[in-house]
C-alpha cells in the first residue's frame, strides 16, 4: 500500500507518497498539499488493481518519440506501407501533437484533431490517418507508457461508397491496344481483368511462372518498394496471395505472342515478362505516367485535370486495380461461387471479396426484378423487355455503364 510521510523543508512542509510499481520497484512522489498526496496515493492503488498503472516517467515520453519507436518496431512491414505511415506521422500527427507527453493525451484531444482533419480532407483519408494515430497509441499502451488509449469513442466522418466504372470487353480491347497491344503492355490489361491479378503481381511475372501446357500461372512474387524507394521482388503479403491461376487458352496464346515479340522462349525461365523500356523491373509511378495515363486518356477512360486548390495536374479515371474489381464483379455475374472467387483473387477472407469488389451489376438487378415481376404476375411481365418502352435513364442496347468516376 502507498504510504504518506510528512517532511519539513526550507520551503515548507512536503508530503512524500511512497509506493511500489507492479514489478516491485519502489517510487516516491512529493506533493505540497496533503490532500493531493492522499488523492495520488489512492489513485495509485486503484490503477494497480485495475492494471492501469504506468510509470510516470514513461508517460512523459512525447508522442513524437513514441511514433518514431512505433515506426521502427516492425522491420517486416512492407516498404510502401512504411512510407505511407511515415508520411502521415511526419506531416499530420507530429506537427499537431508531437510535443505532447503521451500520457497527457485525452479522447478530447484526439477528437479535436480528427475534426480538424475532417474539415480539409476526404473521409477516407481521415480514417487512414486516424488508423496510424491509433496504432501509435496502441503501441504506447503495449509498452506501458499509458494505462488506457485515448482513442476511445472517437467519431469519424462517414465514407460514402464511390461507384467505380466496370470496364467491358470493348473498352478493354481498346485500352489494351492503346497500351501497345501484345507487343507492348496490352497483355498486362488482360491479365489484370481476365485473371484478376494485381499490378505488382503482373509486373513481377517471369516466363517460368507459366505452365503453357497446363494453362496455369503461378503467383509467387510481386514487385515491392523498399523503405528508401528501392524497387525489388518480394513474396505476396499473405499465404492466400501465393496461388496458381488457370489461364484461358486465348490468354495463354496472347502471352506467347508477347514473348515472341520480345524474343523470349519458354527456356528463358528467369526473364521478366514485362520490363521498362530501358530494361529492368517496372516502377509503378513511372509506368502510370508513361503507359497507363496516356492509354486510358486516349480511349476515354480517364483524364488529366488541374486541381484548382494546388494548381497541380492530377489523374481522374480508371485505375489498374479497377480491372481486378471488374474481374471480381464478372465472377459474381457468372455465378462463380464466392470461395472460388476468393481463392482466385488471393483474398484472405470472403468478406473482402464481396465487400470491396463485387459491385452490383445493373443487368443482374434487372434480371432479378423481372423474375419478381413474373412471380407476382405483374400485368405485361410476359412481354420481352426490349419490346417495352424505354424509360428515361434506362441503359441502351449495349448496356453501357456510367462514365468514369474518380479513383
Amino acid at each position: 500500500m502507498a504510504s504518506i510521510e510528512r517532511r519539513e523543508t526550507s520551503r515548507g512542509v512536503r508530503y512524500d507518497v511512497r509506493y511500489r510499481e507492479p514489478g516491485g520497484r519502489p517510487r516516491v512522489k512529493t506533493w505540497r498539499r496533503r490532500a493531493d498526496a492522499e488523492r495520488f496515493a489512492r489513485q495509485v492503488e486503484v490503477d494497480k488493481d485495475r492494471g492501469l498503472f504506468v510509470d510516470p516517467a514513461l508517460a512523459r515520453t512525447t508522442l513524437r518519440e513514441v511514433a518514431a519507436r512505433w515506426l521502427a518496431s516492425n522491420p517486416g512491414k512492407r516498404g510502401g506501407s512504411w512510407q505511407r505511415d511515415e508520411i502521415v506521422v511526419r506531416t499530420h500527427i507530429v506537427p499537431e501533437l508531437g510535443s505532447r507527453p503521451v500520457g497527457s493525451l485525452t479522447p478530447g484531444d484526439v477528437q479535436s484533431l480528427v475534426n480538424r482533419w475532417a474539415a480539409n480532407r476526404a473521409p477516407g483519408t481521415v480514417r487512414r490517418e486516424y488508423g496510424v494515430l491509433r496504432a501509435i497509441l496502441n503501441y504506447a499502451l503495449a509498452s506501458d507508457m499509458i494505462g488506457r488509449t485515448p482513442c476511445r469513442r472517437i467519431k469519424l466522418p462517414e465514407v460514402t461508397p464511390v461507384r467505380r466504372h466496370i470496364i467491358n470487353g470493348d473498352e478493354l480491347g481498346r485500352l489494351a491496344a492503346a497500351m501497345g497491344g501484345v507487343e507492348g503492355y496490352g497483355t498486362m490489361a488482360y491479365l489484370g481483368t481476365v485473371d484478376g491479378m494485381r499490378w505488382g503481381e503482373v509486373a513481377g511475372l517471369r516466363v517460368g511462372h507459366f505452365d503453357f501446357q497446363a494453362g496455369t500461372v503461378r503467383i509467387s512474387q510481386t514487385v515491392v518498394r523498399g523503405r528508401k524507394g528501392a524497387v525489388g521482388l518480394g513474396e505476396p503479403k499473405s499465404a492466400a496471395g501465393r496461388r496458381t491461376l488457370a489461364v484461358p487458352v486465348a490468354l495463354v496464346e496472347m502471352v506467347g505472342k508477347h514473348m515472341a515479340a520480345r524474343g523470349l522462349t519458354v527456356d528463358d525461365v528467369d526473364a521478366l515478362l514485362f520490363t521498362a523500356p530501358e530494361g529492368g523491373m517496372l516502377r509503378y509511378s513511372n509506368w502510370l505516367r508513361r503507359v497507363w495515363y496516356p492509354a486510358t486518356t486516349a480511349v476515354g477512360l480517364g483524364k488529366l485535370v488541374e486541381d484548382v486548390a494546388t494548381g497541380r495536374t492530377r489523374y481522374v479515371g480508371l485505375g489498374f486495380h479497377d480491372l481486378r474489381r471488374a474481374n471480381a464483379t464478372g465472377l459474381v455475374a457468372e455465378g462463380i461461387d464466392i470461395k472460388t472467387a476468393q481463392a482466385m483473387l488471393g483474398h484472405s477472407n470472403a468478406q473482402l471479396t464481396v465487400g470491396l469488389y463485387a459491385q452490383a451489376v445493373v443487368s443482374l438487378g434487372a434480371a432479378a426484378a423481372e423474375s419478381m415481376a413474373a412471380r407476382f404476375r405483374l400485368p405485361g411481365s410476359d412481354k420481352p423487355r426490349d419490346e417495352r418502352a424505354m424509360e428515361p435513364g434506362e441503359e441502351d442496347e449495349n448496356g453501357r455503364a456510367e462514365d468514369v468516376t474518380t479513383l
